[in-house]
């Protein structure tokens, strides 16, 4: 996709509206819950490095490696940009290293992220050839900085002590990775303990909705080298680097139910795989690429396939398909995960070794994903008529008497945590080809925003639920916040994903996969139901007539006694007042169609029967 296709998505959803209608939002990611879940401790220094000085963020991920940089506060990543030139950028934005916006976050503008090298030995005399070059690329899928922000350079001068700045840029709108080329010269910097550091200067949308001020201003670099005998036209980097892992080979997910894998077998398979290279050299590269695939759980002998040799020429970037025949086969019992890895062996020597080996993890546990596990932006509802509205996302079950016993949602950061608010999960059958009958409903859920599973929070159904072959998960909005849930645009999932506003259910706008997903029981259980979720009939709740027409009539145990009984429409709206249970309610003063009929005790529900009234 092109960066002004990728620019023209992220401006419908970033551009804050002087409105206050209802409306579907994109916007940029809040919160990076790697990082949260994975803050590191910055070791103290050793002795200086020697040059040549080469990092390009393609052998470390989340945080910087600490054996070149001594702060975590960017992202190491391959989500966020846009074409770069080798696997891996490290990226700025308005976030710290817990994955939290900056505490003194402002509208006005702030210094957020810093990467600084280790000390280096430039003790090299007069010595005039050694250059410091980078590439960097503003926004990328993230946030647009603004004229106003910036992406800055810094020189440390260990005789005086201080930093000194060296080179900017002013914030634009996204664009191709440039390079840079800076020569290193003066006393005050040519001597040991010499380090340089980047930076960048963010602000917060000036929202009108707090829930609305969410990450800003990104930025990306990659391959940061400095060495000596460099000269102002040096502008070659030496290297063969493989851009992008082999990604999911799964036909229509990145994940699935082991169990359910096994039921839709061969016909999940995606047998076809990119490959994408790209030589930065001045000089052709020989390279013999191996495919292979090993059982992480089990005990199967995997795949392996030696692709076709072949060349690439100097400053050429290749892409092609190629093809393996391998159905993920192994003994494992509920859940399996295979490693899969892409090598083109070049055979030449290059400046990074290491990047034209990378590897995927394909996961096959307990949920479906059509996401690949990070956020680029977070997407929600927001502004007057939202409250009511829906959002639904479409899934097709491999295994249609499994039970749903929970979804997972990836909950990005507002400002002050302005979106954690409640609302309400949903389940749907398909009708007509979008999200139909309501089948379940779950009040009183609200994002925690603590540290989950790759940054997923689980919300555990009060009722496991036996799916249809085709079913939509989401959610019934209770407030006019934006609940900012993690979309992930570098998959696209668009025609799966449906909002409602006025009763009117509409597909996406926006490219992309929303995070969210749905948690089937284990199935090995051969029962379709998870035994730790307890059923009406369990408790000893009889509902009848079901058609009804006037009254319906409960017969139920002592356990039951004082509980209260909600009567809820589809749209999530309480039918009638809350009431105590009884033998009889009075339905004939409702309009006929589908109703769940809620029961609580000592603030927890239950049961969940779905009625249907038809007057006659």
């Amino acid at each position: 996709m092109s960066i002004n296709k990728y620019l023209a998505i992220i401006l419908i959803g970033l551009l804050a509206p002087t409105w206050l209608a209802a409306q579907e939002q994109l916007r940029s990611i809040a919160a990076n819950k790697l990082q949260k879940t994975q803050v590191s401790q910055v070791k103290s220094q050793a002795e200086d490095l020697e040059l040549p000085f080469i990092y390009d963020f393609s052998a470390t991920q989340v945080f910087p490696n600490q054996n070149r940089w001594i702060d975590n506060y960017v992202f190491i990543n391959n989500s966020f940009p846009i074409d770069q030139p080798g696997y891996g950028v490290a990226s700025f934005d308005a976030m710290d290293s817990t994955g939290a916006i900056y505490e003194d976050a402002n509208t006005n503008g702030f210094i957020a992220d810093h990467l600084t090298s280790r000390s280096i030995n430039l003790d090299v005399g007069a010595d005039t050839s050694v250059y410091l070059s980078f590439y960097y690329q503003p926004q990328g899928l993230g946030d647009e900085p603004e004229p106003e922000d910036s992406l800055s350079l810094e020189f440390f001068a260990p005789g005086e002590n201080k930093w000194v700045w060296i080179w900017g840029k002013a914030g634009s709108a996204v664009q191709e990775f440039k390079q840079v080329l800076i020569p290193v010269r003066g006393a005050i910097f040519l001597q040991s303990g010499f380090q340089f550091r980047f930076s960048n200067r963010a602000s917060l949308a000036n929202a009108y909705e707090s829930s609305l001020k969410t990450n800003a201003d990104h930025w990306h670099i990659d391959y940061v080298y400095m060495a000596q005998n460099r000269h102002y036209q040096d502008t070659v980097i030496n290297d063969l680097a493989l851009k992008t892992t082999t990604g999911s080979l799964l036909l229509n997910y990145s994940a699935l139910p082991w169990e359910h894998f096994l039921e839709a077998g061969i016909n999940e398979v995606n047998t076809i795989f990119p490959v994408h290279l790209n030589n930065l050299s001045g000089e052709r590269k020989f390279y013999s690429p191996v495919f292979s695939i090993s059982d992480n759980y089990g005990t199967s002998s995997g795949f392996e396939k030696e692709l076709l040799a072949d060349e690439i020429q100097s400053f050429q970037e290749l892409r092609y398909d190629a093809t393996f025949n391998y159905g993920f086969t192994s003994d494992a019992a509920d859940s399996a995960l295979f490693t899969i890895e892409l090598d083109i062996q070049s055979t030449e020597e290059d400046l990074i070794p290491g990047n034209d080996h990378l590897q995927y993890q394909q996961v096959f546990t307990d949920y479906y994903a059509y996401d690949d596990g990070t956020a680029e932006a977070g997407y929600g509802l927001v502004g007057d008529g939202t409250v009511n509205a829906r959002v639904a996302c479409r899934f097709n079950n491999y295994q249609p008497g499994d039970s749903l016993v929970g979804i997972d949602l990836y909950f990005n950061r507002s400002f002050d945590d302005a979106n954690q608010k409640y609302f309400n999960l949903a389940v749907w059958n398909e009708v007509d080809g979008q999200p139909g009958d309501l089948l379940y409903l779950q009040d009183g859920n609200k994002a925690s925003l603590a540290n989950g599973l790759n940054g997923f929070e689980r919300f555990n159904l009060d009722t496991a639920q036996v799916t249809p072959a085709v079913f939509y998960i989401g959610w019934y909005q209770v407030t006019r916040d934006f609940l900012n849930v993690g979309f992930d645009l570098n998959t696209n999932n668009q025609d799966k994903l449906y909002y409602n506003l006025a009763d009117q259910w509409r597909n996406t706008s926006f490219e992309g996969s929303l995070m969210i997903r749905p948690v089937f029981a284990n199935k090995s259980k051969k029962t379709g139901l998870d035994p730790s979720f307890k059923q009406a009939e369990e408790i000893n709740l009889l509902v009848y007539p079901n058609p009804v027409s006037d009254v319906m009539n409960l017969e139920y145990g002592q356990d039951l006694e004082g509980a209260t009984v909600y009567l809820m429409s589809l749209s999530g709206q309480l039918a009638v007042p809350a009431m105590k249970i009884s033998k009889q309610i009075d339905l004939r003063g409702l309009s006929g169609g589908t109703y769940f009929l809620l029961v609580y005790k000592e603030n927890k529900r239950i049961a969940n029967k779905k009625i249907l009234i038809l007057h006659e």
